[in-house]
Protein backbone atom coordinates (compact mmCIF):
# COMPACT_ATOMS: atom_id res chain seq x y z
CA UNK A 1 0.00 0.00 0.00
CA UNK A 2 1.12 3.55 -0.73
CA UNK A 3 0.45 4.78 2.83
CA UNK A 4 0.08 2.68 5.97
CA UNK A 5 -1.02 4.01 9.35
CA UNK A 6 -0.11 1.25 11.79
CA UNK A 7 -1.39 1.08 15.40
CA UNK A 8 -1.03 4.82 16.01
CA UNK A 9 -1.67 6.01 19.57
CA UNK A 10 -1.50 9.56 20.89
CA UNK A 11 -2.41 11.24 24.15
CA UNK A 12 -2.15 14.65 25.76
CA UNK A 13 -1.94 15.27 29.51
CA UNK A 14 -3.00 11.73 30.29
CA UNK A 15 -5.97 11.82 27.90
CA UNK A 16 -5.94 9.27 25.07
CA UNK A 17 -6.74 11.04 21.76
CA UNK A 18 -5.94 8.26 19.29
CA UNK A 19 -6.27 4.61 20.27
CA UNK A 20 -4.51 2.05 18.10
CA UNK A 21 -5.59 3.56 14.76
CA UNK A 22 -4.68 1.48 11.70
CA UNK A 23 -5.65 1.79 8.03
CA UNK A 24 -4.02 1.88 4.60
CA UNK A 25 -4.45 4.12 1.57
CA UNK A 26 -3.77 3.08 -2.03
CA UNK A 27 -1.93 5.47 -4.33
CA UNK A 28 -4.35 7.97 -5.86
CA UNK A 29 -7.15 7.27 -3.39
CA UNK A 30 -9.18 9.95 -1.62
CA UNK A 31 -9.96 9.02 1.98
CA UNK A 32 -12.17 11.05 4.33
CA UNK A 33 -12.00 10.68 8.09
CA UNK A 34 -15.27 11.71 9.73
CA UNK A 35 -16.25 12.04 13.35
CA UNK A 36 -17.44 14.54 15.96
CA UNK A 37 -15.28 17.31 17.40
CA UNK A 38 -12.57 15.91 19.66
CA UNK A 39 -12.52 12.50 17.98
CA UNK A 40 -8.83 12.87 17.03
CA UNK A 41 -9.20 13.57 13.31
CA UNK A 42 -6.97 16.67 13.09
CA UNK A 43 -4.41 15.13 15.46
CA UNK A 44 -4.08 12.17 13.12
CA UNK A 45 -3.74 14.49 10.12
CA UNK A 46 -0.90 16.39 11.84
CA UNK A 47 0.88 13.12 12.62
CA UNK A 48 0.66 12.05 8.97
CA UNK A 49 1.97 15.51 7.97
CA UNK A 50 4.94 15.13 10.33
CA UNK A 51 3.83 18.08 12.47
CA UNK A 52 3.34 15.83 15.51
CA UNK A 53 4.66 12.46 16.59
CA UNK A 54 2.66 9.44 17.77
CA UNK A 55 3.29 8.01 21.22
CA UNK A 56 3.42 4.60 19.56
CA UNK A 57 2.75 3.10 16.16
CA UNK A 58 4.10 4.22 12.82
CA UNK A 59 3.40 5.94 9.50
CA UNK A 60 4.91 4.24 6.46
CA UNK A 61 4.76 5.29 2.83
CA UNK A 62 6.19 4.24 -0.50
CA UNK A 63 6.85 7.95 -1.08
CA UNK A 64 9.96 9.63 0.32
CA UNK A 65 8.24 11.83 2.89
CA UNK A 66 11.52 13.52 3.82
CA UNK A 67 12.34 14.88 0.35
CA UNK A 68 8.73 15.10 -0.82
CA UNK A 69 6.56 15.52 2.29
CA UNK A 70 2.83 15.49 2.62
CA UNK A 71 1.29 18.99 2.42
CA UNK A 72 -1.42 20.00 4.89
CA UNK A 73 -4.02 22.59 3.85
CA UNK A 74 -5.32 24.04 7.09
CA UNK A 75 -8.96 24.80 7.82
CA UNK A 76 -8.25 28.56 7.87
CA UNK A 77 -6.03 28.31 4.75
CA UNK A 78 -3.13 30.27 6.42
CA UNK A 79 -2.49 32.49 3.40
CA UNK A 80 0.14 35.19 3.71
CA UNK A 81 -1.91 38.41 4.00
CA UNK A 82 0.81 40.74 2.65
CA UNK A 83 1.51 38.59 -0.42
CA UNK A 84 -0.47 38.59 -3.65
CA UNK A 85 -2.28 35.49 -4.83
CA UNK A 86 0.58 34.77 -7.24
CA UNK A 87 3.23 35.09 -4.52
CA UNK A 88 1.24 32.88 -2.16
CA UNK A 89 1.06 30.14 -4.78
CA UNK A 90 4.70 30.58 -5.77
CA UNK A 91 5.99 30.56 -2.19
CA UNK A 92 6.75 26.83 -1.99
CA UNK A 93 8.66 26.90 -5.27
CA UNK A 94 10.71 29.89 -4.13
CA UNK A 95 11.68 28.17 -0.88
CA UNK A 96 12.78 25.19 -2.97
CA UNK A 97 15.02 27.59 -4.96
CA UNK A 98 13.45 26.93 -8.34
CA UNK A 99 14.36 29.24 -11.23
CA UNK A 100 12.27 32.33 -11.93
CA UNK A 101 10.96 31.02 -15.26
CA UNK A 102 9.92 27.69 -13.76
CA UNK A 103 8.28 29.43 -10.81
CA UNK A 104 6.21 31.66 -13.08
CA UNK A 105 5.21 28.90 -15.49
CA UNK A 106 4.19 26.42 -12.80
CA UNK A 107 2.43 29.01 -10.65
CA UNK A 108 0.46 30.47 -13.55
CA UNK A 109 -0.48 27.00 -14.78
CA UNK A 110 -1.86 26.19 -11.34
CA UNK A 111 -3.69 29.52 -11.11
CA UNK A 112 -5.21 28.81 -14.50
CA UNK A 113 -6.38 25.34 -13.43
CA UNK A 114 -8.01 26.72 -10.29
CA UNK A 115 -9.61 29.63 -12.16
CA UNK A 116 -7.56 32.29 -10.40
CA UNK A 117 -5.51 33.93 -13.17
CA UNK A 118 -7.52 37.15 -12.93
CA UNK A 119 -6.87 37.21 -9.16
CA UNK A 120 -3.09 36.82 -9.40
CA UNK A 121 -2.36 40.42 -8.37
CA UNK A 122 -4.94 40.61 -5.58
CA UNK A 123 -4.45 39.99 -1.87
CA UNK A 124 -6.21 37.33 0.24
CA UNK A 125 -8.52 39.83 1.97
CA UNK A 126 -9.92 40.77 -1.44
CA UNK A 127 -11.10 37.21 -2.10
CA UNK A 128 -14.16 35.21 -1.07
CA UNK A 129 -13.73 32.18 1.22
CA UNK A 130 -14.10 29.86 -1.76
CA UNK A 131 -11.41 31.73 -3.69
CA UNK A 132 -9.08 31.72 -0.67
CA UNK A 133 -9.52 27.98 -0.41
CA UNK A 134 -8.56 27.55 -4.06
CA UNK A 135 -5.43 29.65 -3.52
CA UNK A 136 -4.49 27.38 -0.60
CA UNK A 137 -5.08 24.28 -2.73
CA UNK A 138 -3.07 25.74 -5.63
CA UNK A 139 -0.20 26.61 -3.26
CA UNK A 140 -0.19 23.01 -2.02
CA UNK A 141 -0.47 21.37 -5.44
CA UNK A 142 2.15 23.48 -7.22
CA UNK A 143 4.98 21.68 -5.39
CA UNK A 144 3.70 18.23 -6.43
CA UNK A 145 3.29 16.84 -2.90
CA UNK A 146 3.42 13.11 -2.29
CA UNK A 147 0.20 13.29 -0.24
CA UNK A 148 -2.41 16.06 0.09
CA UNK A 149 -3.99 16.51 3.52
CA UNK A 150 -7.16 18.60 3.88
CA UNK A 151 -8.31 19.83 7.29
CA UNK A 152 -12.06 20.63 7.28
CA UNK A 153 -12.18 21.92 3.67
CA UNK A 154 -15.89 22.82 3.91
CA UNK A 155 -15.86 24.56 7.30
CA UNK A 156 -15.67 28.14 6.00
CA UNK A 157 -17.97 27.70 3.02
CA UNK A 158 -21.63 28.57 2.66
CA UNK A 159 -23.91 25.53 2.43
CA UNK A 160 -24.71 26.19 -1.24
CA UNK A 161 -20.97 26.01 -2.08
CA UNK A 162 -20.15 22.80 -0.26
CA UNK A 163 -21.51 20.31 -2.79
CA UNK A 164 -19.79 22.03 -5.72
CA UNK A 165 -16.53 22.19 -3.77
CA UNK A 166 -16.71 18.45 -3.02
CA UNK A 167 -17.16 17.75 -6.74
CA UNK A 168 -14.27 20.07 -7.58
CA UNK A 169 -11.93 18.43 -5.04
CA UNK A 170 -12.88 15.01 -6.38
CA UNK A 171 -12.25 16.12 -9.97
CA UNK A 172 -8.84 17.72 -9.48
CA UNK A 173 -7.75 14.94 -7.11
CA UNK A 174 -8.45 12.35 -9.80
CA UNK A 175 -6.92 14.43 -12.60
CA UNK A 176 -3.68 14.83 -10.65
CA UNK A 177 -3.90 11.31 -9.13
CA UNK A 178 -2.82 12.81 -5.82
CA UNK A 179 -3.28 10.60 -2.77
CA UNK A 180 -5.53 12.64 -0.46
CA UNK A 181 -6.71 12.38 3.12
CA UNK A 182 -9.44 14.73 4.29
CA UNK A 183 -10.96 15.25 7.73
CA UNK A 184 -14.43 16.77 7.86
CA UNK A 185 -17.68 17.09 9.80
CA UNK A 186 -19.63 17.34 6.53
CA UNK A 187 -20.96 13.83 5.95
CA UNK A 188 -22.72 14.39 2.64
CA UNK A 189 -19.68 15.98 1.02
CA UNK A 190 -17.40 13.26 2.38
CA UNK A 191 -19.68 10.58 0.91
CA UNK A 192 -19.77 12.39 -2.46
CA UNK A 193 -16.05 12.64 -3.01
CA UNK A 194 -14.36 9.77 -1.17
CA UNK A 195 -13.10 6.36 -2.22
CA UNK A 196 -12.98 5.29 1.43
CA UNK A 197 -14.55 6.62 4.63
CA UNK A 198 -13.06 6.21 8.10
CA UNK A 199 -15.31 6.82 11.14
CA UNK A 200 -13.38 8.04 14.20
CA UNK A 201 -15.29 8.00 17.50
CA UNK A 202 -13.47 8.79 20.77
CA UNK A 203 -10.10 8.22 19.13
CA UNK A 204 -11.02 4.76 17.80
CA UNK A 205 -11.31 4.01 14.08
CA UNK A 206 -14.67 2.20 14.28
CA UNK A 207 -15.08 1.51 10.56
CA UNK A 208 -13.06 1.94 7.37
CA UNK A 209 -14.73 1.07 4.07
CA UNK A 210 -16.24 2.55 0.92
CA UNK A 211 -18.95 5.16 1.51
CA UNK A 212 -21.88 2.96 0.49
CA UNK A 213 -20.84 0.14 2.83
CA UNK A 214 -20.28 2.50 5.76
CA UNK A 215 -23.73 4.01 5.30
CA UNK A 216 -25.69 0.85 4.55
CA UNK A 217 -23.73 -1.60 6.72
CA UNK A 218 -22.39 0.36 9.72
CA UNK A 219 -20.07 -1.53 12.03
CA UNK A 220 -22.04 -0.65 15.17
CA UNK A 221 -25.08 1.19 16.48
CA UNK A 222 -22.75 4.06 17.40
CA UNK A 223 -21.51 4.39 13.81
CA UNK A 224 -25.06 4.19 12.47
CA UNK A 225 -26.26 6.93 14.85
CA UNK A 226 -23.36 9.23 13.97
CA UNK A 227 -24.30 9.07 10.29
CA UNK A 228 -27.88 10.23 10.90
CA UNK A 229 -31.01 9.78 12.98
CA UNK A 230 -31.79 6.12 13.61
CA UNK A 231 -35.14 4.72 14.80
CA UNK A 232 -34.96 1.61 16.96
CA UNK A 233 -38.09 -0.45 16.27
CA UNK A 234 -38.81 -3.34 18.68
CA UNK A 235 -39.95 -6.60 17.16
CA UNK A 236 -43.47 -6.29 18.58
CA UNK A 237 -44.13 -3.44 16.11
CA UNK A 238 -43.01 -5.35 13.02
CA UNK A 239 -46.55 -6.42 12.13
CA UNK A 240 -47.66 -2.75 12.07
CA UNK A 241 -45.10 -1.84 9.40
CA UNK A 242 -44.60 -2.98 5.82
CA UNK A 243 -41.21 -4.54 6.41
CA UNK A 244 -38.70 -5.98 3.93
CA UNK A 245 -39.19 -9.71 3.66
CA UNK A 246 -35.66 -10.34 4.98
CA UNK A 247 -36.55 -8.74 8.29
CA UNK A 248 -39.40 -11.12 9.14
CA UNK A 249 -37.05 -13.65 10.68
CA UNK A 250 -35.08 -11.05 12.60
CA UNK A 251 -35.29 -11.83 16.31
CA UNK A 252 -33.89 -8.45 17.35
CA UNK A 253 -34.94 -4.81 17.29
CA UNK A 254 -34.67 -3.18 13.89
CA UNK A 255 -32.64 -0.04 13.18
CA UNK A 256 -34.11 2.19 10.46
CA UNK A 257 -32.92 5.62 9.30
CA UNK A 258 -35.43 8.47 9.26
CA UNK A 259 -35.09 8.80 5.47
CA UNK A 260 -35.86 5.08 5.03
CA UNK A 261 -39.36 5.38 6.49
CA UNK A 262 -42.05 6.11 3.88
CA UNK A 263 -45.24 7.64 5.25
CA UNK A 264 -48.55 8.00 3.45
CA UNK A 265 -51.80 9.51 4.66
CA UNK A 266 -54.18 6.66 5.51
CA UNK A 267 -57.25 6.85 7.82
CA UNK A 268 -56.58 3.23 8.83
CA UNK A 269 -52.82 3.69 9.27
CA UNK A 270 -50.98 2.57 12.41
CA UNK A 271 -49.27 5.89 13.08
CA UNK A 272 -50.34 9.43 14.01
CA UNK A 273 -48.22 12.52 13.26
CA UNK A 274 -47.62 14.28 16.59
CA UNK A 275 -45.25 17.01 15.37
CA UNK A 276 -43.80 18.36 12.11
CA UNK A 277 -40.80 20.62 11.57
CA UNK A 278 -40.29 22.19 8.16
CA UNK A 279 -36.64 21.79 7.10
CA UNK A 280 -36.68 23.10 3.52
CA UNK A 281 -36.42 20.14 1.16
CA UNK A 282 -38.35 17.92 3.59
CA UNK A 283 -40.32 18.00 6.84
CA UNK A 284 -39.22 16.16 9.98
CA UNK A 285 -42.21 14.18 11.24
CA UNK A 286 -42.55 12.68 14.72
CA UNK A 287 -44.98 9.79 14.51
CA UNK A 288 -46.59 7.88 17.36
CA UNK A 289 -47.32 4.15 16.95
CA UNK A 290 -48.97 3.03 20.20
CA UNK A 291 -46.24 3.81 22.79
CA UNK A 292 -43.42 4.10 20.23
CA UNK A 293 -42.32 7.38 18.60
CA UNK A 294 -40.37 7.33 15.34
CA UNK A 295 -38.91 10.06 13.15
CA UNK A 296 -39.42 10.17 9.38
CA UNK A 297 -38.58 12.68 6.66
CA UNK A 298 -41.41 13.56 4.30
CA UNK A 299 -41.20 15.62 1.11
CA UNK A 300 -44.98 15.63 0.65
CA UNK A 301 -46.75 18.89 1.41
CA UNK A 302 -50.20 17.46 2.15
CA UNK A 303 -49.44 15.92 5.56
CA UNK A 304 -50.20 17.76 8.79
CA UNK A 305 -50.17 17.22 12.56
CA UNK A 306 -52.75 14.68 13.81
CA UNK A 307 -52.96 12.95 10.41
CA UNK A 308 -53.10 9.17 10.60
CA UNK A 309 -50.47 7.57 8.34
CA UNK A 310 -49.35 4.23 7.02
CA UNK A 311 -45.63 3.59 7.58
CA UNK A 312 -43.45 1.48 5.32
CA UNK A 313 -39.78 0.57 5.72
CA UNK A 314 -37.82 1.10 2.51
CA UNK A 315 -34.52 -0.15 3.94
CA UNK A 316 -33.33 -1.19 7.36
CA UNK A 317 -29.77 -1.00 8.64
CA UNK A 318 -27.81 -4.22 8.38
CA UNK A 319 -25.01 -3.98 10.92
CA UNK A 320 -21.76 -5.34 9.52
CA UNK A 321 -21.34 -8.91 10.68
CA UNK A 322 -25.06 -9.50 11.34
Amino acid sequence: MFLVIDSVCKGYHGQRVLDNVSFSVAQGELVSLIGPSGAGKTTLLKIIAGLDQPDSGSIRSQADLLSNPAILVFQDYVLFPTMTVFDNVAFGLKTRRKGATEIRQRSMAMLDYFGLVDKAGQFPNQLSSGQQQRVALARAMVVNPSILLLDEPFANLDKNLKGGTAEFIRRFQKEYTITTICVTHDLQEAMMMSDKIGVLLDGVLCQYDDARSVYNEPASDQVAAFLGHVNIIPRKYFNLLSLPEAAEGNGYDMSVRAESLIIEKDPHGSGVIEDMLFAGQYSVCRIRIDDLTVTAYSSGGSLKIHDRVRIMVKRYIQLKGD
